[in-house]
């Protein structure tokens, strides 16, 4: 017997150093994808120039932009999805529903959600977003995520994080593995996922013109992982990470860089494109192998960054960049989806300062909801700007905010909806409907209707 348990006692030291050696293997191996290279900057691919949709009118140009907010965010913008689903109208003499004549959806953070689902099934969204991603519970599967044994060695490798399991469940379960190469394929319109590079707090758009410049292939890369780098909000979530090769790719300067940085001996101060050229033309450090991201809100929140730099750069010699569709249309319609809300405090009535937890989120969201707010203002100047700078030119700016609503009862339950990745089905639904009755209701949008119908 002592034998016996000797042998044993053996089995066991070195069972457990195997499981030790296994541990830190599995530790070391645990790795993010890595960055497909791309070998000649400029080629095809996922870029605004070459995105069209079959039918789609010359005259009309119509960008969605959706903010970050967890799902209260996804279920706000699905709803006007729907909404404009259903809004049939006139466009070139032919009965069309306005949601085919979406040319770009800009998207955020939980945004990212029902624009990036939309673009790649198209009509099956409406069948399938609901029990796939709004009434399910994304924090729950993360944790389980978390908690599974074959994750216990990976998250504290040091090159791989929560937002990297997160990425793994929007692409087993949401996307179903689909890469930016399925997403042109699907020729649905243009979607923009928009994330922020920790190092400059510049934008990082998951676009080819943005991947020309770390010289990455975007065409291979998933979905799950562009809306896991939007939706990455810190400290819950890490960052998402890119490996850099800037620069070896042969990219060249597009036009409105060049425009930009001519532009500089003009002005005092560096235009939003001069700040935007020299974020791109930092990548080409080669002290920069890797490019951090996180959450697309903490740059911009709504998405409108896009439309604003377009705005700018009219004047620019034709660039197939930055969304040409703009140089031909006589109407632009811009469909802001801004899920933010105002929660009711109390800290105002007690003489002593919020605590450290409450100071953290107001330091997040001050920022952000005031860019948010600037940015749609900057809309609503060069829109007008532009439609009295041409004949014939009409511009609309739809806001679906719960600013909006009448009932001050109604407007103050949609600002306690909380800020999660899952709500209950009963808030989802309300949320949902919301969304489409606050566009349907805003001014600009049935100013929209008016005007195509009246071209019947």
């Amino acid at each position: 017997m002592p034998g016996m348990r000797s042998r044993s006692l053996g089995a066991r030291l070195r069972g457990g150093h195997l499981l030790a050696l296994l541990a830190a293997f599995t530790a070391g191996c645990a790795h993010y994808p890595a960055t497909p290279p791309l070998e000649r900057a400029g080629a095809p691919g996922y870029r605004v120039g070459e995105a069209s949709r079959p039918g789609q009118s010359d005259d009309l140009l119509v960008v969605l932009a959706i903010s970050g907010g967890g799902t209260r965010a996804a279920a706000l913008g699905y709803g006007v999805l729907e909404e404009l689903r259903e809004t049939v109208v006139t466009v070139n003499g032919t009965r069309r529903r306005l949601l085919d004549e979406v040319d770009v959806i800009s998207a955020v953070s939980g945004g990212t959600l029902p624009a990036a689902y939309y673009g790649l099934r198209g009509e099956r969204t409406f069948e399938e977003f609901g029990p796939r991603v709004l009434y399910r519970n994304l924090e729950t599967d993360l944790v389980q995520r978390i908690l599974s044994p074959a994750n216990w060695f990976r998250l504290p490798s040091g090159t791989f994080g929560r937002s990297d399991l997160f990425a793994e469940i929007y692409d087993e379960t949401v996307f179903d593995h689909a890469t930016f190469a399925d997403l042109q394929r699907a020729g649905g319109p243009f979607v923009i996922i928009n994330g922020t590079d920790i190092t400059t707090g510049a934008r990082f758009s998951y676009t080819q013109d943005q991947f020309d410049a770390i010289c990455g292939d975007l065409s291979r890369v998933t979905l799950g992982r562009a809306v896991a780098t939007s939706t990455a909000l810190p400290p819950l979530l890490t960052p998402i990470t890119l490996q850099n090769r800037g620069g070896t790719c042969g990219r060249k300067a597009p036009a409105w860089q060049k425009a930009a940085e001519a532009a500089l001996g003009e002005s005092e101060t560096p235009g939003r494109a001069l700040l935007r050229a020299r974020a791109l033309q930092a990548y080409e450090d080669p002290a920069r192998p890797y490019v951090h991201l996180f959450d697309g809100g903490l740059s911009e929140n709504l998405g409108l960054a896009e439309v604003l730099r377009a705005f700018d750069l009219l004047k620019v010699e034709p660039d197939e960049t930055v969304l040409p569709a703009l140089r031909r249309a006589r109407k632009v319609v811009v469909i802001a989806v801004n899920a933010l809300r105002y929660p009711e405090v109390d800290w105002e009535r007690s003489p002593e300062p919020p605590d450290t937890d409450t100071l953290r989120d107001q330091m997040w969201s001050i920022p952000v909801d005031r860019i948010s707010f600037d940015a749609v203002e900057q809309v609503r100047e060069r829109l007008a700007a532009w439609q009295a700078a041409g004949a014939g030119r009409r511009g609309y700016l739809a806001q679906v905010t719960f600013d909006n609503l009448k009932d001050p009862a109604e407007r103050g339950y949609y600002k306690q909806v909380k800020t999660r990745l899952a709500l209950p089905k009963e808030q989802v639904d309300r949320l949902r409907e919301v969304g489409g009755r606050l566009l349907r209701e805003a001014p600009a949008f049935r100013r929209l209707i008016v005007d195509l119908e009246a071209q019947r």
